[in-house]
């Protein structure tokens, strides 16, 4: 099976569209990173069928929950995981894509200058430096993270980020533990949806999260 072949399984698997021209900018996303990643080291997986799953669809899961958003920050993005896949699916969102390594922001730069993808931001700053901007504080109607960190430092981190109506996004391997719920209200969120799945080939586990402001 192709590249083409097993993003087409795993997002039929996940229950998940996306248009013809996504697909091959996906595609041709996932051959840049893999070819820079032999020099830049940017990600641990170098297997071209499991980067299609690791990396192009298992980013693409909260694409059901972003129907609303108009503004969407991706939290310590790396190699633009899930910024520039996400941006790919949905071109008419705008993305800000924040990482604090210098050479994982000049490959997502170089991406989306190459793909042509439009109202995409790659921003080479630490979180909390970032969160010190007022004109980010409350600015997006959706804030995501992938991977990152504890989901206590993430609920912490995206707290002065997100609008009044908007929601943030924690994606989660299935097995970390955590009470969602309990620690949400001592971050000003509280827990409005919950999502396990499992990744199509490979079956790893993984938890989408999804918080609210608190009223």
């Amino acid at each position: 099976m192709d590249e083409l072949g097993r993003l087409r399984r795993c997002l039929k698997d996940l229950g998940l569209e996306v248009s013809p021209d996504a697909e091959a900018q996906l595609l041709a996303f996932q051959r840049e990173l893999l070819a820079w990643n032999r020099k830049f080291n940017l990600t641990a997986i170098r297997d071209p069928l499991e980067s299609v799953e690791k990396h192009l669809a298992d980013s693409l899961t909260p694409l059901p929950l972003l129907r609303s958003a108009k503004r969407l920050l991706d939290l310590g993005s790396g190699a633009g995981l899930p910024a520039l896949p996400l941006k790919i699916a949905r071109p008419e969102l705008s993305v800000v894509s924040l990482d604090s390594q210098e050479k994982k922001i000049l490959f997502q730069r170089h991406v989306a200058r190459k793909l042509g993808l439009r109202d995409f931001h790659a921003v080479c700053a630490r979180i909390e430096d970032f969160a010190a901007d007022s004109a980010q504080r409350g600015a997006y109607s959706l804030v995501i993270a992938r991977a990152l960190a504890s989901l206590e430092q993430l609920l912490a981190w995206a707290a002065p980020f997100l609008a009044e109506d908007g929601r943030f996004i924690a994606m989660k391997a299935q097995e970390e533990d955590g009470d969602a719920a309990l620690l949400a209200p001592r971050f000003g969120f509280r827990l409005v949806g919950e999502e396990e799945l499992r990744l199509p080939v490979s079956g790893a586990r993984r938890r989408l999260q999804v918080f609210a402001p608190a009223p």
